[in-house]
């Protein structure tokens, strides 16, 4: 009786956080990829593209099939693949201009680079508009990869910086839209693709059998920590986030791309549930691996008391809390953006995110985890939902 009490404390745990998370998208106004609200059907019409729009990327003649939200399958009229199309409406309808919202549509060609940006129906002032033009604005993300086009700065056009900010803005949330389907991106080599698919999965299995059966090895915990970082985090680019729970949450996961997260997911669920918590942060998260290897270099070590701790936990719980009220109220979404993960693409990662998870590795040489205990928001989820397995 006691062990039923304590699965259904679980569950409830479990389930408590899931609402918390699943909350952050009503703004978005789509669940699992499908959108809710009495406008939904208006707010999929306004976000189709217009044929200005359509025109200015060369695609007056196209088919478009929507396979997304603010996302489309771009055919030739002869029906040829000619790549996709990505909006910026619905992800970034809290970005405004000078008047307005000022959303864009990127194409992204079958090759798999960006072709062209165009400016859907705004308010702004035509003459500053025209200069933003004229300046070849919309042009700074031609021929990069979707990747190289996010991690791109461009700076703003002087006259009309309100407008421009706002535009780059959208750029990078059309671009979102686009990674959030990764299953229509182009794959590279096929063969290399599902090597890196493999190769975390192994790692993660690994992880489970070190901390089911050999928890005591420091070696093999060793190999496990480096693995996670080396083959997990750098090569393969996998890793759970708040920025991917929630675009799971909002667009549904796509199991071909998203296997390795999905799975990383699902066992420390699982683990949760057989009174293991915390397996992701210990044994699989390449950040807090990465954080504990630099703890193991020489060097002074700050004794901090069991105190500090429990005040490091409570800045994390403070921080998860200002983050996820920021997201029930349609603001925000650009912090997660900065989430440390990143940097482990540091090709695509903006600059502060590799400053920030820099800055916290070294930290990490004095203090053990100092991202994890004080500040991960990612973490306190993990954490909250394990509450009840931790007092059972």
């Amino acid at each position: 009786m006691n062990e039923t009490i304590a699965t259904l404390e679980r569950a409830l745990s479990l389930l408590v956080v899931f609402l918390l998370l699943a909350a952050t998208v009503v703004p978005l106004g789509r669940l699992f990829g499908h959108p809710f609200g009495p406008a939904a059907a208006d707010e999929a019409a306004a976000a189709r593209p217009d044929t200005a729009a359509l025109a200015a990327l060369g695609l007056a003649d196209a088919r478009l099939t929507q396979v997304g939200t603010d996302l489309w399958a771009v055919a030739s009229a002869t029906g040829n693949d000619a790549g996709m199309l990505a909006g910026s409406r619905s992800r970034a309808a809290d970005v405004t201009g000078f008047a307005g919202p000022t959303p864009v549509y990127v194409y992204i060609n079958k090759e798999g680079r960006v072709a062209g940006v165009a400016a859907g129906p705004h308010a702004e002032t035509p003459a500053v508009f025209r200069h933003v033009e004229d300046e070849g604005f919309l042009r700074s993300w031609n021929g990069l990869t979707p990747a190289e086009a996010q991690a791109r700065q461009v700076d703003a056009v002087s006259g009309a910086t309100y407008t421009s900010r706002a535009l780059a803005r959208n750029v990078g949330a059309a671009l979102e839209a686009y990674a959030a389907a990764p299953a229509t991106t182009p794959a590279p080599d096929g063969e290399a693709d599902a090597f890196s698919q493999m190769a975390p999965l192994v790692v993660v299995m690994l992880g489970v059998g070190a901390a089911l059966l050999a928890r005591r090895s420091r070696t093999l915990r060793l190999v496990v920590l480096v693995l996670n970082v080396g083959v997990t985090g750098f090569w393969c680019g996998e890793y759970l986030s708040v920025s991917l729970l929630r675009s799971w949450l909002a667009e549904g996961a796509d199991l071909a791309r998203h296997l390795p997260a999905i799975v990383m997911l699902a066992v420390s669920l699982l683990l949760a549930f057989l009174k293991k918590p915390n397996h992701y942060c210990t044994w699989i998260c390449p950040l807090g691996s990465l954080q504990e290897l630099a703890y193991r270099l020489p060097g002074p070590k700050l004794r901090l008391p069991q105190r500090a701790f429990h005040v490091m936990e409570r800045i994390r719980l403070g921080v998860l809390v200002l983050l996820l009220l920021a997201l029930w109220m349609g603001v925000g979404a650009e912090v997660l953006s900065y989430e440390p993960f990143a940097a482990f693409s540091p090709a695509a990662a903006p600059w502060p995110v590799l400053v920030l998870a820099g800055a916290f590795v070294v930290l990490g040489v004095f203090v053990p985890r100092p991202w994890c205990k004080a500040l991960c928001p990612l973490g306190e989820l993990f954490r909250l939902s394990c509450d009840a397995s931790r007092k059972s």
